[in-house]
């Protein structure tokens, strides 16, 4: 799961940030850091097995703090990276659900 979360965040977060990025370089792997958390978080949404939304919430309790890098707090600084990473996680937990109901079950 490691390296198809990783792919995943890397994919969507450079094409995001190549699509919808201000002018400028943008370097670094922060946006695959936002895509772990991105995935870790949506793991316990999409699973919806009781440890792995223990897991989620002990996360976000811990890092929660981490979110404020997806707005444009700071100039110089590649929020959009950040922003495309975490939809890049959030990707990958779906795919990597062992859960694959429809959505007629909602």
């Amino acid at each position: 799961d490691f390296f198809v979360v990783t792919i995943v965040a890397m994919l969507i977060g450079g094409l995001g940030t190549w699509m919808f990025g201000a002018a400028g370089c943008h370097i670094g792997a922060s946006g695959v850091v936002f895509g772990y958390l991105g995935y870790l978080l949506g793991r316990g949404y999409f699973d919806r097995s009781f440890g792995s939304m223990l897991f989620s919430v002990v996360i976000l309790l811990v890092y929660g703090g981490l979110l404020w890098g997806v707005l444009p707090t700071r100039v110089g600084i590649s929020w959009e990276g950040h922003l495309f990473g975490f939809v890049g996680g959030v990707v990958a937990a779906r795919l990597l659900s062992k859960s694959k109901r429809s959505y007629q079950e909602f």
